[in-house]
């Protein structure tokens, strides 16, 4: 492709998103807050001097909170052919979990989740581009790249929801580029003398100007890059130079080297909050009224009704003013409106159905619902919405995961590599190789557990009754825990210890008894309580080898009465005789 198709392209792409652009830069200075998101909400002409809101920034708090409900990692499983339901085909499966574990590990996807919790109900969509990296031993490996949905521009999404083109514009500074692309240090050294042909407009929050205004449109500095990729590869565009700066070939066969997650939405990209924006704008303005209100109540005017001798009316303690004969001094009598406050929790109200931001994510308790009932409706329509936002992110994930077996295989398959980590709770470190561990098995499943919407306390009292009830089992309870990391090392400490429970409770049954031996270990732990499992083991290591010996002994009499062994003195009977 040529340089203009690439620029014309792009171009196209963004005026796709024309209608959300506005939208997608207001809500970015609203959330980030200061002078900006004022004027944001208020108007161009808006200005506070400390650049604070008078008024809680509530798309920031939701947004907040539904990050923290679904920005976790999905679990991960590798589905099993009915044909192949083998002890060989486990293990392959097992080890192409542990290359995806180690994939996410590189990638910190960990890290990505939150912040794709905020890009996607904010922006609407993310956008991961899939490259090659390499790990700390210089091996490489495809690693999935979280782009700024800010800058990125996809194509039409049709109904499979995945894009087949996608337009990235940012600016880079001069110095990071030069060292990105040497080649474009002889532009900069020259570009002072002359000037570079004329643009290609860009309309929007970024733009490449006309030929006679060669600047962005956005407040970012440095220098003005596009990139364009399909099907076919990436393209790099240095804007003002007109060079093609780089070019990597697209090697997947199943589509271009990029993934979106996108909101579902009616027929229009939008994010969660775009519709309330205007309700966040009038909490704000009612709130500013409500302040000067206050500090008009406050402070009011003095009125003096008659002359005033001393020419000027003195305030505050130890003041005297001289008054003439029949002067009034009148305080106006300042009547706040109550409707103000009552119309900013209307207002509240309304933003939270919207924004699907119910109180008790504050911590605050409804007014209008007191009981237990009431409360599992309110967050049953906040449930549905995680729900349908972990549907969007485990597909996308299955779709990444497919695309980075893909392109390790095709790219570094014969590449061998060692990874090591933590997986379903075990410490594993092994080495494979792309195109013979990997063979063309693309296919994943991501999926979030049943309780992976509740908090904590939720999960626990939820897990424990269906775990009573018997419709889970222990460790799946256990993997819907946060923090329960190793869970191979946590389940053989509970076995040790409920052992350690049961052989100390035969110690003690046996010293009550009378057995000496027992109450010598016994009071062996109690001078020291940290030797008790040594203690332990030792006692019933010999009371084992005592009763082996027994039924040894007990074994041969009987088989002495029976006539089946030789006596001593039968044996030796004949002997000297």
């Amino acid at each position: 492709m040529k340089v203009d198709n690439i620029i014309d392209r792009v171009v196209e792409l963004k005026a796709l998103h024309d209608k959300a652009i506005p939208d997608r830069d207001k809500f970015r200075r609203i959330i980030n807050g200061g002078t900006e998101g004022i004027q944001a909400l208020l108007g161009a002409n808006a200005a506070m001097g400390s650049g604070d809101l008078p008024a809680p920034n509530l798309l920031l708090s939701a947004l907040d909170r539904i990050a923290q409900k679904i920005g976790r990692v999905p679990n991960l499983e590798i589905p099993l052919s009915v044909n192949k339901d083998s002890v060989r085909a486990k293990d392959r499966r097992d080890k192409l979990e542990r290359i995806i574990h180690a994939y996410d590990d590189h990638q910190d996807l960990h890290m990505q989740l939150p912040q794709i919790g905020r890009w996607l109900p904010g922006y609407g969509f993310v956008v991961w581009t899939i490259q090659t990296k390499y790990d700390p031993n210089g091996k490489p490996y495809p690693c999935a790249v979280l782009r700024d949905p800010y800058d990125c521009y996809p194509g039409y999404y049709g109904t499979a929801q995945q894009p087949e083109e996608l337009g990235v514009i940012r600016r880079i500074p001069e110095s990071d580029l030069v060292q990105m692309y040497p080649e474009l240090k002889g532009y900069f050294n020259t570009k002072n003398k002359r000037k570079a042909p004329g643009g290609v407009p860009i309309t929007g929050t970024a733009s490449i100007s006309s030929p006679d205004e060669e600047r962005w449109e956005s407040s970012r500095g440095g220098e003005v890059v596009v990139e364009y990729m399909n099907e076919l590869g990436t393209h790099v565009v240095h804007v003002a130079s007109r060079k093609i700066v780089d070019f990597v070939p697209n090697p997947l066969k199943s589509g271009p080297a990029f993934v979106v997650a996108k909101r579902f939405s009616f027929d229009a990209l939008q994010g969660q909050f775009d519709q309330v924006i205007g309700l966040m704008s009038a909490m704000a303005k009612i709130n500013i009224m409500s302040v000067i209100a206050m500090e008009d109540a406050v402070f009011t005017e003095t009125n003096i009704v008659g002359e005033l001798e001393s020419g000027k009316y003195r305030k505050g303690r130890h003041s005297v003013n001289y008054l003439s004969p029949g002067t009034q001094v009148v305080k106006p009598v300042t009547n706040l409106p109550y409707q103000l406050f009552d119309q900013v929790s209307r207002l509240e109200r309304h933003l939270r159905v919207v924004a699907g931001y119910p109180v008790q994510d504050d911590a605050i308790s409804p007014n209008s619902f007191v009981t237990g009932r009431g409360l599992e409706e309110l967050q049953s329509g906040v449930g549905q919405m995680v729900r349908e936002y972990h549907t969007i992110l485990t597909t996308a994930l299955q779709e990444l995961d497919y695309k980075r077996l893909e392109y390790d295989e095709l790219v570094h398959g014969n590449v061998k590599r060692s990874i090591s980590g933590v997986y379903r709770g075990s410490v594993f470190e092994e080495s494979y190789k792309p195109d013979v561990d990997i063979k063309g098995a693309y296919k994943t499943i991501r999926k979030y557990g049943a309780m992976a919407s509740f908090d904590e306390p939720q999960k626990i009292v939820t897990g424990l009754q269906l775990l009573q009830a018997g419709i889970i089992d222990k460790q799946t309870m256990q993997e819907e825990m946060d923090g329960l990391d190793n869970l191979q090392a946590i389940n053989d400490r509970i076995t040790k210890e409920k052992a350690e429970r049961v052989l100390f409770d035969s110690l003690l049954a046996q010293a009550q008894q009378g057995n000496m031996q027992a109450m010598s270990a016994l009071s062996s732990i109690y001078k020291s309580p940290k030797n008790m499992v040594d203690i332990l083991e030792n006692f019933f290591d010999q009371a084992q080898e005592e009763q082996e010996e027994q039924q040894a002994a007990a074994q041969a009499m009987m088989m002495q009465q029976q006539g089946g062994m030789p006596s001593v003195a039968q044996a030796f009977g004949g002997v000297g005789g």
